[in-house]
């Protein structure tokens, strides 16, 4: 069973990518980010964001939406949206 669960958790685990702001151009940086629902997805991260370093479009913590595209000839998913609950 705690075996079952572990795979559950490791399939529920995904890279998102999340725009930089004020870079100049559009960049991306790769954040952990575990799958909640579909395209919904709560952004991990406080190991690797420092706020003095580079401006996120979302901070780790944030549920967001994700869209699948390509970047750099590889698809991904990007963090396109706060998740917003009706």
């Amino acid at each position: 069973m705690l075996e079952a669960l572990a795979l559950n958790i490791n399939e529920m685990e995904k890279i998102v990518y999340v725009q930089l702001l004020g870079e100049g151009t559009i960049v991306y940086r790769p954040v952990p980010a575990t799958q909640i629902n579909g395209s919904i997805h709560l952004l991990r991260g406080e190991e690797i964001f420092d706020g003095d370093d580079e401006d996120w479009e979302f901070l780790p913590g944030t549920k967001v939406v994700v869209e699948e595209r390509e970047l750099g000839g590889e698809k991904v998913f990007v963090a396109i949206d706060k998740e917003t609950t009706k």
